[in-house]
């Protein structure tokens, strides 16, 4: 059997007037995510438990299959592990945005969706700045980068449990009331002056401001945490695994399981990613293992910016360029079990993640199919199931010979 989650980041959502009260999976055309929904089970799950924040790092270790409870340090540790960066007993990692401060609000916290190739001319400027502080940044995609915070003056314990605010989460919002408070606050601050000072004219920032582009002003400090300990896929279910994703979190979280992260360099976390490049690499990965993770980050992005018509084209894109592809291999294989499902809703009303339960289509052999027929939150939540610990529901998946709803709740709980 192979099996094979796809993963639409954010892209569950509340009812919008806009919309003449749907939502936008209910809006956009999907018609290949509801055929899955069709010839299987489709129901509501909880990837976010209710005592944890809503975000993509506790989101897809569910999706994954891990307990956030058990397995969730901080979303830096995990991008640490996709670079191959080794954290010492002294150290936490840090993520670090390039974001763009402008009259006092967070105006928006991707720089702009800063290139790559710009940021990697803005790192080694900051670490030159940042030369007599015990801290190293460490280029990552776009404007998400890495921070190693060596403990001096401040202890591992004071940086762990410092304080620090999404910045996708105060878009358009004014940012000093979110800036870090307390000792290891301060020293966070220290840093986001001192980037000021190189952004201010530096020369992708004056590039970017000549060309009309959003420039990095500074930079925003979060996400932190120590090194994770998981077990790996094959280690509990007895396969071997591949994942592919433009984000560092995502492919952390597979480094850490143990699975073979695919490469597709056209892979940028926007609607401008390689759609086919990620399908072709995940498919072909499945001829030599049994598990492969598709994880598309535009629909999350598009809601970060509060854009309907954005979040409307990604899932559209999902659904066609990622989705239908794989639907297809799958009935021509007959031997393969589709997931597919958001990691948490991510709202255009308030440009922030949130918690509470999500939809989730499958389909494939053993599934038992029931009576829904397109796929969408309001017809999820009339089958009137919620299946409550999100991070069981791709370990039945894999292990339960026969999928049905009845069978979701009753074994795993």
């Amino acid at each position: 059997m192979k099996y094979l989650v796809l993963l639409g980041d954010g892209m569950a959502d509340f009812a919008i007037p806009e919309l003449g009260g749907r939502t936008p999976l209910e809006a956009a055309r999907t018609p290949a995510m509801d055929e899955i929904a069709r010839r299987g089970i489709c129901a509501l799950f909880k990837p976010i438990p209710d005592d944890l924040p809503a975000g993509s790092d506790i989101g897809n270790l569910s999706l994954f299959g891990y307990d956030p409870h058990e397995t969730f340090t901080g979303r830096a540790p995990l991008e640490a592990a996709r670079q191959g960066i080794l954290l010492g007993e002294n150290q936490v990692a840090f993520r670090c945005n390039l974001v763009t401060l402008e009259n006092g609000t967070m105006r928006s916290f991707t720089s702009g969706h800063i290139s790559t190739r710009e940021a990697a001319e803005i790192i080694p400027s900051l670490n030159e700045a940042f030369a007599d502080l015990p801290v190293q940044l460490h280029t990552g995609v776009s404007y998400r980068h890495l921070g190693i915070v060596t403990s001096q003056d401040l202890s591992v314990e004071e940086l762990s449990q410092v304080k620090c605010e999404p910045p996708h989460n105060i878009t358009d919002q004014a940012y000093a009331p979110y800036v870090p408070g307390g000792r290891a606050g301060e020293f966070l601050q220290l840093l986001m002056a001192r980037s000021q000072d190189v952004l201010a004219t530096h020369p992708v920032s004056r590039a970017r401001r000549e060309r009309g582009d959003l420039a990095p002003t500074s930079v925003w400090l979060w996400g932190q945490g120590r090194s994770p300990k998981m077990r790996t896929f094959r280690d509990r279910f007895g396969i071997d695994g591949a994942v592919v994703s433009a984000v560092d979190l995502v492919n952390g979280i597979g480094v850490c399981a143990g699975m073979h992260v695919l490469e597709v360099p056209g892979a940028t976390g926007y609607l401008d990613t390689d759609y086919e490049g990620k399908v072709t690499a995940a498919l072909g990965a499945l001829e030599r293992v049994d598990f492969a993770y598709i994880h598309v980050e535009a629909p999350d992005e598009t809601s970060h910016e509060g854009k309907l018509d954005l979040k409307l084209r990604a899932i559209k894109d999902f659904d066609s360029r990622v989705v239908t592809p794989c639907l297809d291999w799958a009935l021509k294989r007959g031997d393969v079990r589709i997931a597919v499902a958001p990691d948490h809703i991510t709202a255009l009303s308030t440009k922030t993640h949130a918690g509470g339960p999500v939809p989730f289509a499958m389909f494939g052999p053993g599934v038992v199919p029931d009576a829904t027929l397109v796929y969408s939150e309001p017809e999820a939540a009339k089958t009137g199931i919620v299946f409550p610990n999100g991070h069981e529901m791709v370990p039945a998946m894999i292990e339960l010979p026969v999928v049905d709803a009845a069978a979701l709740l009753g074994s795993r709980t």
